[in-house]
């Protein structure tokens, strides 16, 4: 698996337009399967400050990294992290009013989340004011989330502004530093407009890494470049005669004589089982079916228009077969795909430069 370093770079450039210190970076679920440390790490260097993840442990795992970079915590705080988020200077994310309690005597600075119409964390548009006069918070951002922005135009997104402002622009009454912090990588990209004069901390993921926050599309289209490519080596080589089955079930038979190559990486890799007779991988310039079924370990390609050989590699998800593809390939969506990559692929950082020789 290379990561590619320098697409990240230009990804991250792409979502805050020339504004870093406005685009935390979502760097929960292990940078979404690509490894927070480095991934945070060279998110740093390209000017960003902020970052966001989901449970106190990958915070604490992170400020080992980054001693000085703003770290907030989705889940909030619980009485079994209060200790840990305040001994770690993490920031908790205060998603109900028995937390914004149970934070209020450390003093420490905190995020309040609005629930504006996801049903999921937050407080209500009713609790908010109260919650932060009556527990005295210092509240630094408030934090919402869009549930369609990657649905370009839905009359969900304004419903959600609406909301969110009038909340926000009370708030501000009480904390006039606060900052707004509600657009996510799909908002971003689409242009959702806020109203002007609103300093906003937008919270990218997805678009970070080469996945598209829009939906229906791909990556490419918003100018976003692949950064984790995850490629499988050629293991075998096998010559089929018509009517040969292949693989496990034999949902694949061969109608002619054919070629195909057997490849060292699998469903416990994080190919998805159901690119089963309908994905590619790419070598060459080619773009090869999948036979058969994924396995755990091994995956069948047709290789009968490459000149293949024991011990190449060939390119699984990428630049060629990009996770948007292999996702619509899987009925799901490139976050899962991402988050799916098996902790037994070795993983290259770098540049294009760096990985040069590692790829097919």
């Amino acid at each position: 698996m290379q990561i590619d370093l320098a697409a990240l770079a230009h990804n991250y450039g792409v979502l805050h337009g020339g504004n870093a210190e406005n685009l935390a970076a979502v760097v929960k679920a292990d940078a979404y399967g690509l490894g927070a440390n480095e991934i945070a790490a060279a998110l740093w260097a390209e000017g960003c400050r902020e970052f966001f993840v989901a449970q106190a442990a990958e915070g604490v795992q992170l400020r080992r990294r980054l001693p000085d970079a703003h770290i907030y915590v989705l889940e909030g705080v619980t009485t079994a992290s209060y200790a840990t988020l305040s001994a770690q200077n993490l920031r908790p994310v205060l998603n109900s009013i028995e937390q914004c309690a149970l934070w209020s005597p450390s003093g420490l600075p905190a995020s309040l989340q609005l629930d504006s119409g996801m049903a999921r964390l937050g407080l209500s548009a009713a609790e908010v004011l109260p919650a932060v006069r009556n527990h005295d918070l210092d509240v630094r951002v408030l934090l919402s989330h869009f549930a369609r922005a990657d649905e370009v135009e839905h009359d969900f997104t304004e419903l959600q502004i609406q909301r969110v402002i009038s909340v926000f622009t009370a708030l501000q009454q009480l904390r006039p530093e606060l900052r707004l912090s509600f657009s996510n990588s799909a908002a971003c990209v689409s242009g959702v407009a806020l109203p002007a004069g609103i300093e906003q901390l937008g919270r990218a993921g997805i678009g970070l890494y080469g996945g598209s926050p829009i939906a229906g599309s791909r990556a490419h289209d918003s100018g976003l470049k692949a950064v984790a490519s995850v490629f499988g080596q050629v293991l075998q080589l096998r010559n089929l005669e018509a009517g040969a089955p292949v693989g496990y079930g034999g949902t694949y038979i061969a109608s002619a004589q054919e070629r195909i190559m057997i490849v060292g990486v699998g469903y416990a890799d994080g190919v998805p089982r159901l690119l089963s007779n309908q994905g590619e991988v790419f070598f060459q310039g080619q773009r090869c079916s999948i036979r058969g079924r994924v396995s755990m370990d091994m995956l069948h390609a047709d290789a009968s228009k490459v000149d293949v050989a024991v011990g190449d590699w060939v390119e699984v998800i990428g630049e060629n077969i990009c996770v948007d593809d292999v996702a619509a390939q899987a009925q799901t969506i490139p976050y899962e795909v991402l988050t799916g990559l098996g902790k037994r692929l070795h993983r290259v950082y770098g540049t294009d430069s760096d990985m040069e020789g590692y790829s097919p």
